[in-house]
């Protein structure tokens, strides 16, 4: 269960970041936001990459959790990165998904 709100977290996180830049908000908005809401999405980005380091390490401990997380993050890059080269538009979706999901799973662990 913690794994997978990490997973979420960072799967969210590469999606904030992915829209902050404005080469790939083309791809998957089709338009490039302004300057202070890609700011904002990259902030979120990377709060949510940090904040997804906690409940690994709280869950499996430090040295195992940081394995963890690191594994996790590679595979939720993995899949951004894909659906970026071969279908960026439903990445909007997901990550909102993957947010919405993220934050079920902190409320009910």
């Amino acid at each position: 269960m913690m794994d997978f709100l990490v997973f979420a977290m960072a799967l969210a996180g590469f999606n904030a970041l992915c829209v902050s830049m404005e080469r790939h908000a083309k791809q998957v908005v089709g338009h490039a936001p302004a300057e202070g809401r890609r700011r904002g999405f990259s902030a979120l980005g990377w709060g949510l990459l940090a904040l997804s380091l906690g409940p690994a390490v709280h869950y499996h401990g430090a040295s195992i959790g940081t394995a963890v997380w690191f594994g996790l993050m590679t595979v939720a890059a993995f899949i951004v990165g894909l659906l970026l080269s071969y279908r960026p538009r439903p990445l909007l979706g997901l990550g909102g998904a993957a947010l919405v999901l993220a934050v079920a799973l902190l409320l009910v662990v």
